[in-house]
């Protein structure tokens, strides 16, 4: 590989391992444990969904998603309600307070962010999202090609 991607790719590495930092002391300062942001946010754009679904949305096995509402619910973030159709189907939805602590999470996340990207003009941002994208994009190539191989 060439010593200069090598360099870009560990510039880029480091971007990601700060900003995850920075998003898990934001989470912390409310209370909030990874990917717990994600979850609150999942149910609140989905009202009486279930563990399962959260689970296949996000990617992540049903046993994690267990253990996170479980905390959320003893924070009092989130709520389970059991179906009557099916009382092993539980429906979760996000309580006032778990409302209340996304919407500051999600005012710290935004600042966080705007911090990230200040001294970069409008233009600079788009060409930095064009670039993400088209990087994303090879590398999920990369990946379809190596699965057929």
């Amino acid at each position: 590989m060439r010593e200069d991607l090598r360099e870009l790719v560990g510039a880029l590495s480091k971007v990601y391992i700060t900003h995850r930092k920075c998003f898990l002391q934001q989470s912390q300062k409310y209370g909030l444990y990874v990917g717990q942001p994600q979850v609150l946010n999942y149910v609140i754009c989905h009202p009486g969904c279930t563990q399962n679904d959260i689970a296949s949305a996000l990617g992540v096995s049903a046993a994690s998603i267990a253990f996170s509402t479980k905390r959320l619910q003893n924070a009092g973030f989130l709520q389970k309600q059991v179906n009557s159709l099916n009382m092993r189907c539980n429906r979760l939805y996000v309580t006032p307070e778990g409302h209340e602590i996304l919407e500051k999470f999600g005012k710290g996340f935004d600042e966080m962010n705007t911090v990230m990207f200040s001294g970069f003009t409008d233009e600079e941002l788009k060409q930095l999202e064009e670039f993400a994208k088209r990087v994303n994009d090879n590398l999920d190539n990369f990946m379809k090609e190596e699965k057929t191989s």
